[in-house]
């Protein structure tokens, strides 16, 4: 992957992409690929998320990145979007520059890092790691009521780390740590049932997380938050570094379609 000078905090951007990626090609076969200005990372009916592939912007050349997705060779049924990294809150200008490529913004979002330290001060005991097939479906016994589970097939890879807490002997919450990236770690997943909230167990599991990456030498972390789990993750250090702004081709009505094709209408 190429380097963005105009990004200070590009390495972050290099992790994310590994991680995720890494994931979602060990849980449902999808694929990653470079174009040139373009990353690609091809979803199709995986479900992650709710279009089929997803554009990333290595270069800052906003119309090197808008050629090459328009030289993709996307299926006519599939629906995308491009994925543009910027150093701050706002870019007015991305927005105004997609609108002029016919596409729509959708959201921004920012991206955390986090220095670790030499050693780990905090180990919860109440968290645990999913190592076996067993631990796992037990944990699954309960997350899956609010649609969360831990995959066994990341059992077997050592880049996946799945952790679980527990409250009264059964799984309230669970994390997933990716150390695919030398030296970076990525935190892909964190959830706590929602009755189980506010009791500081999305810390505990953010804190086995920092000392699993500790333990393997890696000396960063990095994350894109939710919207409520942003606290927390403030409250433990992690600081934004960039952020990423997603477009999508904007949706003609079909009123307007008829329009065009029809203008006596």
């Amino acid at each position: 992957m190429s380097n963005r000078p105009d990004i200070e905090h590009w390495w972050a951007v290099e992790a994310m992409i590994a991680s995720y990626n890494h994931v979602y090609q060990v849980i449902y076969k999808t694929k990653y690929e470079v174009r040139g200005p373009i990353g690609v990372s091809i979803y199709e009916n995986a479900p992650i998320a709710s279009f089929h592939y997803e554009f990333l912007a290595l270069s800052a050349d906003s119309q090197a990145v808008m050629n090459a997705v328009r030289d993709y060779p996307l299926p006519a049924d599939r629906e995308y979007v491009i994925d543009v990294f910027h150093p701050a809150p706002s870019d007015q200008s991305l927005k105004d520059t997609f609108s002029r490529f016919d596409h729509e913004f959708v959201r921004t979002g920012p991206i955390l890092g986090l220095d670790l330290p030499a050693k780990a001060t905090t180990i919860p005991n109440n968290v645990f790691k999913a190592t076996t097939i067993q631990q796992a479906e037990s944990a699954n016994n309960s997350l899956t009521s609010e649609g969360e589970r831990i995959h066994v097939q990341t059992l077997r890879d050592k880049h996946i780390h799945s952790f679980y807490v527990k409250v009264g002997g059964e799984a309230v919450g669970w994390l997933q740590l990716v150390t695919v990236h030398p030296g970076v770690g990525y935190i892909n997943q964190l959830y706590v049932l929602e009755k189980f909230r506010k009791q500081k167990l999305g810390t505990a599991l953010v804190q086995r997380a920092h000392a699993q990456a500790i333990e393997l030498g890696l000396k960063r972390m990095v994350l894109i938050p939710s919207d409520m789990a942003m606290h927390l993750y403030r409250r433990l250090g992690y600081r934004p570094l960039l952020y990423f702004s997603a477009f999508r081709p904007m949706r003609v009505s079909i009123w307007t379609k008829l329009k065009q094709d029809h203008p006596a209408i």
